[in-house]
């Protein structure tokens, strides 16, 4: 059992930083000026991936989001 929860916590630990990193890069990208149509693509999916994780981190965390 223990090792089941040591698993919650670093899978946990793991979505909590792939979300930063969307977040970064979604940050980065709405900085520019203008966004090509590939960029574009990128921040759409970036979000929809970002909110994916806040729900899995909510799930794992008790339905409590980080």
């Amino acid at each position: 059992m223990r090792k089941a929860a040591l698993s919650s916590v670093e899978k946990l630990e793991s979505l909590v930083q792939q979300h930063r990193q969307w977040d970064d890069r979604i940050w980065e990208l709405g900085r520019h000026a203008y966004l090509t149509p590939s960029e574009q693509a990128e921040v759409r999916e970036l979000k929809k991936l970002k909110l994916a994780a806040k729900d899995r981190i909510a799930d794992i965390s008790g339905g409590q989001p980080k």
